[in-house]
């Protein structure tokens, strides 16, 4: 991550050249992918959320970039599965493209789905990388992971709750509890909304949330970041430490706002729209509209990217399969 951090500064400081003798801005050079038409980025999840705030951001830079109108199209329901059925379908020339989230390699394993999802999709680029904190209510007597584990070990396994709205966040929280050796019992949601105010509530100990999403409440002191997946430290809550720091390896990697083009899209196209993601990514405003949001700059390699999803279809359905969770 620190070297893609480099990278993006020295592009951004690129991009902004003056000549020496004008002062003006030197030309900078086109966009590499040159829509021809209005540009889809469908959002398989309800406005408001950290997806569609990563969405909207990168679509009025794109559409700066590409003279193109860019509109995010927000198309709910399935767990992300019908928003990313209509991108799967769609003709494979980049102007459709859908922004999901690591949980769409989890749908595949759970979902009965009108589609291959190994197979229906062209990996792009994380748009950029969501950051993943564990979270307690108020009246935890844990003030972090570590802390947790020490009061889960006195009182035994499965007297304390976690919260999962979705299959994707069960799972991040259920692989949280194994590195740290402990056992929780699962409450299940329907409503992301719901399930961080029964937390707040102390109607439910823990469960795992984007911080873009639950740092209102964390900066509120309504609820308790006991910890993020991360390699370091994020600068908006610069007092959370990492699972690393507090010695419960490999839980390290982020998750990702991942986008999409559907199969069959030529590799010249997702090629191009990778190279303009990357260059609207080194501009210092989207940069700290991204930290502001609690997340991370993406910009991974297509060919990089498609080896992680089909690694992490793979690991979500061992994970899934040990868990006996079923097929809706």
């Amino acid at each position: 991550m620190g070297k893609l951090l480099a990278a993006l500064a020295a592009l951004s400081a690129a991009l902004a050249f003056t000549g020496p003798a004008t002062g003006q801005t030197a030309t900078a050079p086109k966009a590499a992918f040159q829509p021809n038409r209005t540009v889809t980025i469908v959002v398989p999840y309800s406005p408001g959320g950290g997806t569609d705030a990563v969405g909207r951001l990168m679509a009025k830079a794109l559409e700066e970039l590409w003279g193109q109108t860019v509109i995010v199209d927000n198309r709910t329901g399935g767990n992300g599965s019908i928003g990313s059925t209509i991108v799967a379908r769609a003709p494979p020339d980049g102007h459709t493209l859908v922004l999901a989230v690591s949980g769409i390699a989890i749908n595949a394993h759970v979902m009965k789905l009108p589609y291959d999802t190994a197979t229906a999709f062209a990996p792009i680029t994380p748009m950029a990388h969501s950051v993943v904190t564990l979270v307690g209510s108020p009246t935890l007597p844990a003030n972090d992971l570590k802390e947790l584990v020490e009061v889960i070990r006195k009182e035994g396994p499965d007297k304390r709750t976690f919260a999962s709205p979705d299959p994707g966040s069960r799972l991040i929280a259920e692989r949280i509890f194994d590195k740290a050796g402990v056992k929780l019992t699962n409450i299940p949601y329907k409503g992301a909304a719901q399930f961080i105010g029964d937390i707040a509530a102390s109607r439910v100990d823990v469960g795992v949330s984007s911080v873009t999403s639950a740092l209102s409440l964390i900066r509120s002191g309504n609820l308790k970041a006991l910890g993020i997946l991360s390699e370091r430290r994020l600068g908006i809550l610069p007092s959370v430490t990492t699972f690393k720091e507090q010695g419960i390896l490999g839980l390290e990697e982020n998750s990702w706002y991942g986008l999409f083009a559907p199969a069959g899209t030529p590799p010249a196209v997702v090629e191009a729209i990778h190279a303009d993601i990357v260059r609207v990514l080194a501009s210092p405003a989207v940069l700290a509209k991204l930290t502001d949001f609690g997340a991370l700059p993406g910009g991974m390699p297509p060919a990089e990217f498609s080896k992680r999803f089909q690694r992490e279809l793979v690991e979500s359905g061992q994970q899934i399969r040990r868990l006996g969770m079923t097929v809706e």
